[in-house]
């Protein structure tokens, strides 16, 4: 669903509700996709998530990130708080949630300025960042101030867990699973767009059609 594109038209699935309605008149395979890119400003998009979840109908994501409107930027380099609140709802969910476990993530972002590996790798770098976080809330604590209707108290469990920092456990379990602790840095350190941009250069130099 995208209720307008960058140049103001109306689209023909303009809204999650609507998309809900005809996924549902579709059949149980039939899902919604929430682009965060494409909302209007201001928009909720964790509470979306939530009522999605709840009814078994979120399929999955387009992490992207954007200014104004479908900037197609790297995940969390605007809004990562927001991001943060979206994974929270779905680790809150997984307990319960069987449409929880069966989410697709992709990442859809338009990448004409910043390296296109590297800006893939911070996403997916700040995706498990995010996704630690909300790994990390007081589940308990925060079902306690809800349950009391105590605002403060259930934000600053959702603050905590957002502001901890996740660089060391991230870091171990990179290790533990054989890869590079700072996937980043372990790109530039090999080289290998390098290498790549002169094997493409020599494969045009022979007449290949490759480009």
């Amino acid at each position: 669903y995208k209720p307008f594109e960058p140049a103001t038209y109306s689209t023909d699935i303009q809204d999650w509700g609507m998309a809900a309605l005809l996924a549902r008149s579709c059949g149980p395979n039939a899902k919604v996709l929430v682009d965060t890119g494409h909302h209007l400003l201001g928009t909720n998009i964790e509470q979306i998530v939530a009522v999605l979840l709840d009814e078994g109908l979120l399929g999955g994501f387009h992490f992207n990130d954007r200014k104004y409107a479908d900037d197609d930027l790297t995940a969390g380099c605007i809004a990562p708080y927001q991001l943060f609140l979206i994974f929270d709802q779905i680790v809150a969910a997984l307990p319960r949630n069987k449409n929880a476990r069966q989410l697709a993530y992709m990442i859809d972002q338009s990448h004409n300025l910043k390296p296109k590996v590297e800006e893939m790798v911070q996403t997916v770098c700040t995706l498990q960042q995010l996704y630690a976080k909300a790994l990390l809330v007081n589940r308990a604590n925060l079902a306690a101030a809800q349950a009391k209707c105590d605002i403060v108290a259930a934000e600053e469990t959702l603050r905590t867990a957002f502001f901890t920092d996740v660089t060391g456990l991230l870091a171990e379990v990179r290790e533990e699973m054989g890869a590079a602790v700072d996937p980043l840095a372990a790109l530039r350190a090999s080289k290998y767009l390098d290498k790549r941009a002169a094997e493409r250069r020599a494969d045009r130099g022979a007449g290949s059609s490759y480009a």
